[in-house]
């Protein structure tokens, strides 16, 4: 009996995972441009942000995603355990995690090949790729940054490359709505806060070489060249980092930090002449006067501290919204 060709089919699997494209389209603002690869090699789509400013501008900024349909969202409660820092090696006994406190927090599960969480990690974390679980019946999608879940998560816990699978855990609040979306819009200037970071750190470098006279071109200029990345209007995440352009900003407006300027207005109280030529201070070559070397001082200061932004980065801030033990304190 003789068989009729039927044609080639779809899998189901496909729909699915068109579902869930389209789903994360529709949570992301009409005017970012989604792009899809095909074929795709893990990473499902690129997407470029756009703002609208009359007409629609590009912003310069590009994520990756990976996308994960499914129809039956597994949900969990896992215990995370208070732990040392991972960016510095663990010592044979920490005092302060030798009973350490934990919390409970409600994570959403997905198991991810191995293979493909190796190659995102060989990508390091300059261009982070998200992972979007899609819950097609409820329409929900939840986010996770894969690199540095890699960094902080999986590479401390040993080698996760000796199974085929890893089971990922997303804390059930990344839920991706319109308030959080500038968390996403936060991962796409990542590569610019690493270029700022780098910009800062050779700048710190250049001003310990500087002489009293040449310091307020050099802060002039590398503040006008730092104020061109586009990192310091919200989203910033970054506490720390606001409360530094509170205080270029003090500087730009007054010619001298805010700190030296409360300790220039001391002296005066007291009756002294802080204009006189008298002083010898750290970093100037000849005596100025005290109100001087609080400037200079103030600068060097204010770059020191701009200089740690990338170490409070690396440190603290690639743990937000990953099941750790620190982004449980923040939530808690």
């Amino acid at each position: 009996m003789s068989t009729v060709a039927k044609g080639k089919s779809r899998p189901d699997n496909h729909f699915l995972g068109e579902r869930g494209v389209n789903i994360l389209k529709r949570h992301l603002p009409e005017e970012w441009v989604v792009r899809e690869y095909h074929p795709d090699y893990g990473i499902d789509l690129s997407v470029e942000l756009f703002e609208q400013d009359g007409t629609h501008i590009t912003k310069g900024a590009h994520l990756l995603f990976q996308v994960k349909s499914t129809e039956r969202i597994e949900r969990s409660v896992i215990r995370i355990k208070e732990r040392p820092n991972i960016e510095k090696p663990i010592g044979r006994k920490h005092s302060k995690c030798d009973k350490p406190e934990s919390c409970n927090l409600k994570v959403i599960k997905y198991p991810l090949d191995t293979d493909f969480l190796a190659t995102v990690e060989k990508m390091g974390s300059a261009v982070p790729v998200i992972l979007s679980v899609v819950d097609v019946i409820s329409n929900d999608v939840y986010f996770l940054c894969l690199n540095d879940y890699i960094e902080k998560i999986l590479v401390p816990e040993g080698d996760y490359t000796k199974n085929t699978t890893k089971t990922i855990y997303i804390p059930a609040s990344n839920v991706l709505t319109e308030s959080s979306l500038p968390v996403i819009e936060w991962y796409a200037k990542r590569p610019r806060f690493y270029a700022l970071f780098n910009k800062i750190r050779y700048q710190s470098d250049e001003l310990e070489y500087a002489n009293s006279d040449e310091i307020t071109d050099y802060i002039d200029h590398f503040i006008k060249t730092i104020y061109r990345f586009d990192v310091w209007e919200p989203p910033i995440l970054i506490p720390y980092m606001e409360k530094l352009k509170r205080d270029i900003d003090y500087y730009l407006e007054n010619g001298i930090t805010a700190d030296e300027e409360q300790l220039v207005y001391h002296k005066e109280q007291l009756g002294e002449d802080v204009d006189a030529i008298v002083c010898e201070a750290t970093y100037c070559a000849e005596l100025v006067s005290f109100r001087e070397a609080m400037r200079i001082q103030g600068l060097h200061r204010l770059w020191k501290q701009l200089a740690n932004l990338g170490n409070i980065f690396e440190e603290d801030c690639k743990e937000y919204f990953l099941p750790t033990w620190y982004w449980c304190l923040l939530n808690s």
